[in-house]
């Protein structure tokens, strides 16, 4: 019992690290003390590792956002030729988005209201069935785009991208659980992202409506 008491710490010292440490057959216990003298890392060392890439985080971060809008902005604008009277703001933006997206519009964007004269729009059909996301660039040039739009297109398109490597079996007798577990796990990285840039960028939203008052 003495002799298991002292191996468990060990080994749990081993997998803590998250290696693949090379014992096929087994590891002796100099084997395992060697491994953790090598990997072992002070609590500042793991503090500052973590600031570092967190600041690596913020910095892609913002440079993709920026990156992003530079090209919308770069993008061409859309110029429209009327096809008759138009009534309101919201009808004005779809008969202008059938140019982009065809006479099916509605379907994939909601139009609305923001203030006396001025609409936005939102994407509301993603992957293979809308083709908003692939036209934010020229929808942005006659309403304005949602402030979240651009990160909601770039998680659907990424979890859109999961989805397709199981879309033959999903939701079929060949569904297993070992499936299913594969699947979220792909889907988790790219959820707990999402979440971040969005709380981000309400961290912004909030500082743009804070300096605007």
């Amino acid at each position: 019992m003495k002799k298991m008491m002292l191996l468990l710490p060990l080994l749990f010292s081993v997998n803590a690290f998250g290696a693949s440490y090379l014992c096929d057959n087994g590891c002796t216990y100099e084997q395992i003390v060697a491994n953790n003298k090598a990997n072992y890392k002070t609590h500042e060392q793991l503090i500052r590792e973590a600031d570092e890439e967190q600041r690596e985080m913020d910095r892609k971060f913002t440079q993709e956002h920026q990156e992003a809008q530079a090209r919308a902005d770069a993008a061409p604008k859309y110029v429209h030729t009327p096809k008759g009277p138009v009534i309101t703001c919201v009808q004005e933006v779809y008969e202008k988005a059938t140019g982009i997206l065809g006479d099916d519009a509605t379907k994939h964007i909601d139009v609305s209201i923001i203030s006396p004269g001025k609409c936005s729009f939102e994407v509301k059909e993603f992957g293979d069935f809308g083709r908003g996301c692939d036209n934010l660039a020229a929808l942005s040039s006659i309403a304005k785009m949602g402030f979240y739009q651009e990160e909601q297109c770039r998680y659907e398109v990424e979890s859109w991208k999961v989805y397709l490597q199981y879309k033959d079996v999903i939701y079929t007798p060949e569904w297993t659980n070992e499936l299913n577990r594969e699947y979220y796990e792909k889907l988790n990285p790219i959820q707990e992202k999402h979440f971040e840039n969005v709380f981000k960028l309400q961290d912004q939203e909030r500082a743009l409506n804070k300096s605007s008052k």
